[in-house]
């Protein structure tokens, strides 16, 4: 099979011959196993194996060759050659080949330190040699047929009946390899394998491997053995089959999921994860698994892998768990159904240019990952967003329409914002006067740059719960609507919107660029608001489901002025400071746009309030999901500075730049506000400082703060600040108050931790796999890895006591050994003084297997234990999958 198109899945090593013989081992004495009897036919050694090698005459010329070819009654010539001599008898018709010698015939290539090639009798014989210094066994024979590689300590091959045997063989099935210490090959292909051992693990030595008398593999079909036992460091289990004939076709196999057992203080031990594996076809796979807790609770899983190359690639999982709290009997017992529903699909650019599709769906019940998960990252997480979308460009992409899904799920309450779905039609801009011609300079660019572009929005929008959603799709599928189950439909917000930007730019004064702007926009709505007095009961009443089909619109224009001013300040050479540069970009732009909210026709309404005669002014479409005008006039003027600030410092290091090396002292500081001289009050808008940085190139630091130039007082009842017309410094002598602030510092100590891994022996397909998500794997070749996330907000109600929180995460691991490790992942709430929920991690790398143990003794009383078989290419990376209980 074609290795481009063969479909990936991270188990598939779980479906190879080993694993079978091992679940048939382990299943022997309570489950059939599917096999067939098999007789001394299995190995059938010819007579032509007995002696490996007759006397060689004592007659021989040596004629010096290295290099020579031979054409005789073969089909194909024979060519031959040794880095040392070749040494040809002419009377017995023996070719002798010594030093790295290589015979090629058709499709089969031989290489041995010695090889004998006898042209009367057809045949070959190829051996090693033992150094007179170390005295090992080097330059053994190794034979390739078709891309097929046989490993022997001495090997005879006829090429006229293609039958061979060996002994002391190492071979490939798959992904397993065999030992044996005698094999015969018949012109068949079939393989005959005395004393033989069944292994995945690649050292000379293996950890493990099945034992049998004799196997019989027949390639890219099936393998028969005889009795077989596992065998593990040496030792004989008393897992046992009497016979077995399992298929071992190129594609991948069917083959059973192993749990992993673990322990929950409130559903008691579990098998989490047994299942089963189906290949469907090369591009598509298929697993099912169970969740089985010993006190009622079960769980259930399936899960498709899909990958063609240069095409697409992507999974589907869907999961419900039952689970049971509690005793049956007790007042405190209760129910809860879960749901997960998982949908990952990428698709290559190069399979339809011009179109983009992909789809990222992470739909859980709010209790789902409270109940049925391990994996820390899920645990700690309080929302879920899931995305759907496909693009598509018309003529040469001018015109490019997309239609989208989102879905913001809240984890703590349940509650659901769903765009579904929101198609979008996009003119990109279109620039008619691209050729105007014009002796001033200012109106060539003018009207060159002037440009108009139109994007066209449908959205539908729902906020509901979690709950809810399931019991709505439950109806659609004929489940009786219960009298407590709202209808989610009637809450659908539906809206229509078009947006005209027209704009251009052009450079005055030679440094300072112009950039003048028209919008328009455009707003229609299925449903509008409508507000109502009532007088009996003292209430306002808002109905946000007026059916019809209402417009309104609104526009504005500004004009906007930048520019960019550099600073450096040169050092002397001998000085360790080389220089230092600050970049400076100021802006300033004038807005206006009129008052939409007088007039029916912009949508604006007046209703009565609780005070007689007073009226409150509203508008129908306050509910939009697209906008809306804006209420009152606008005439602003906006301004801010962004700065930068690096410097250059000498480095032995960085020869590649001159011995100079730039360090960001600030990588972007942004200060900004604005002032509306046509608003009633509160004039001067909140002043927004953000910024972000890197420290040593390792501590990556963000921030961001609102200023509130106005004073506040506190209310009546002194429980509660609001904000007043005058400025701060007039009513409290200070210039401010910082409202709201958030810091954000992370860290990783180790930035080896997340390199991507390389290897010329591995398979690429897993390797690409590894490197998209090497955070879910530890790396046996790193001493240790920590990284650090500290997160600060303030929230201050002037006058009142300031709202702030502060808590730290971390998560790590240490190599204790060359093949131990421990991990942990926790955090600290340092406003509430409690440690966050706590796992701690065991790993042990069995180079051919890996055992990973989970504990959580901090706010989920948990834990998990498995051993799993590893593939060849975490062996040579030396890296061990970290495995949460949803993911087989």
């Amino acid at each position: 099979m074609n290795k481009d198109s063969k479909a990936y899945s991270q188990k598939a090593y779980s479906q190879s011959v080993l694993y079978q013989l091992t679940v048939l081992l382990c299943l022997f004495f309570s489950t059939p196993i599917f096999a067939q009897s098999t007789t001394d036919s299995t190995f059938q050694p010819t007579d032509s194996a007995v002696n490996l090698l007759d006397s060689a005459t004592s007659s021989v010329d040596s004629l010096g060759f290295n290099a020579a070819k031979h054409q005789s009654d073969l089909d194909a010539t024979v060519e031959y050659q040794a880095d040392d001599s070749i040494v040809l008898d002419m009377s017995e018709k023996k070719a002798y080949l010594y030093g790295n010698a290589q015979i090629l015939y058709d499709d089969i290539k031989l290489n041995a330190d010695f090889i004998i090639i006898d042209f009367d009798k057809k045949d070959v014989f190829a051996t090693g040699i033992i150094q007179d210094t170390t005295q090992k066994y080097v330059g053994r024979p190794s034979f390739e047929d078709d891309g097929k590689i046989y490993e022997a300590d001495t090997m005879r091959y006829n090429f006229e009946s293609k039958k061979g045997i060996s002994y002391g063989v190492l071979t490939t099935e798959k992904d397993g390899f065999i030992h044996g210490e005698r094999i015969l090959r018949d012109s068949l292909e079939n393989i005959y394998v005395k004393t033989a051992r069944f292994t995945t693990c690649n050292l000379p030595d293996p950890h493990f491997y099945i034992k049998a008398d004799k196997i019989k593999v027949i390639p890219q079909k099936q393998i028969i053995t005889g009795p077989a036992n596992l065998v593990i460091a040496d030792i004989n289990t008393p897992l046992v089959v009497p016979f077995g004939f399992f298929p071992i076709p190129e594609k991948r196999k069917h083959g059973i999921l192993f749990p992993n057992f673990g322990e929950s203080v409130d559903r008691g031990f579990n098998l989490r994860g047994l299942g089963y594996y189906v290949p469907v076809n090369d591009y598509v796979d298929v697993q099912v698994a169970a969740d089985i807790y010993f006190r009622g609770s079960w769980g259930a899983t399936f899960r498709s892998n899909y990958y063609r190359k240069y095409r697409y690639r992507g999974n589907l999982q869907f999961s419900f768990n039952r689970n049971e709290f509690g005793e049956p009997e007790a007042p405190n017992f209760r129910v809860s159904n879960d749901y997960s529903l998982r949908w990952n699909y990428t698709r290559d650019a190069k399979a339809k240019p011009g179109s983009s599709f992909s789809a990222n769906v992470n739909f859980v019940t709010s209790s789902f990952l409270k109940n049925n998960t391990t994996n820390y990252q899920d645990i700690i997480s309080t929302n879920s967003n899931s995305s759907v979308s496909y693009s598509k460009g018309f003529f040469n992409r001018k015109l490019n329409l997309s239609l989208a899904s989102n879905m913001n799920q809240n984890l703590t309450t349940g509650a659901l914002n769903m765009t579904l779905p929101q198609l979008t039609a996009n003119v990109s801009r279109q620039m008619p006067f691209k050729n105007f011609t014009a002796k001033n300079a200012t109106a060539k660019s003018f009207m060159r740059n002037l440009g108009i572009s139109y994007q066209g929005t449908f959205r539908n929008e729902i906020s509901t719960v979690d709950t809810v959603l399931i019991a709505g799709i439950g109806e659609t599928f004929g489940r009786p609507k219960l009298s407590t189950t709202p209808n989610f439909l009637e809450d659908v917000k539906s809206g229509i919107s078009h947006s005209i930007p027209i704009s251009t730019s052009f450079k005055a004064l030679k440094w300072v660029t112009v950039s003048p702007n028209f919008n328009f926009n455009e707003y229609r709505y299925l449903k509008t608001t409508e507000q109502t007095w009532d007088s009996d009961n003292d209430t306002l009443l808002v109905d946000n489901n007026i059916r019809g089909f209402d417009r309104t619109y609104s526009y504005r224009t500004s004009i906007g002025l930048s520019t960019i001013l550099y600073g450096m300040k040169l050092f002397k050479k001998e000085s360790p400071l080389q220089a230092i540069r600050h970049v400076v970009r100021p802006n300033i732009s004038a807005v206006w746009s009129p008052d939409f909210s007088t007039g029916e026709e912009n949508g604006y309404r007046t209703v009565q309030t609780d005070t007689p005669s007073v009226f409150s002014t509203y508008s129908i479409y306050e509910n939009g999901s697209l906008g809306r005008p804006n209420s009152g006039a606008q005439a602003s003027l906006n301004f801010g500075v962004g700065n930068n600030l690096e410097i250059k410092v000498k480095s032995a290091k960085d020869t590649a730049n001159g011995g100079v090396k730039k360090v960001k002292i600030i990588e972007s500081l942004n200060f900004g506000s604005g002032y509306n001289f046509l608003a009633d009050s509160f004039n001067l808008a909140v002043f927004r400082i953000s910024g972000n940085t890197t420290i040593l190139n390792k501590i990556r630091m963000t921030f961001n703060s609102s200023f509130d130039p106005y004073g506040y007082e506190l209310t009546e009842y002194g429980t509660k600040s609001r904000r007043i017309t005058d400025y701060a410094w007039n009513t409290m002598k200070k210039l401010g108050h910082f409202t709201q602030s958030n810091l954000s510092i992370a860290t990783n100590l180790n930035p080896e931790a997340f390199k991507r891994k390389t290897s010329e022996n591995v398979n690429e397909d897993e390797l690409e796999f590894i490197n998209n998500n090497i955070q879910n794997y530890v790396d046996f070749n790193l001493p240790w890895s920590l990284t650090l996330n500290y997160n600060f907000r303030a929230t201050t109600p002037v006058l009142l006591e300031s709202t702030i929180s502060q808590s730290i995460n971390f998560s790590g691991d240490i190599k204790l050994t060359e093949n131990w490790k421990i991990g942990v992942n926790s955090g600290y709430d340092i406003t509430n003084k409690e440690l966050a929920i706590t796992s701690l991690n065991l790993f042990r790398d069995l180079h051919c297997w890996q055992m990973e143990f989970e504990w959580f003794p901090i706010g989920r009383q948990m834990f998990s234990f498995g051993i799993h078989v590893k593939s060849s290419t975490l062996q040579d990376l030396k890296l061990n999958r970290r495995r949460s209980w949803f993911d087989f």
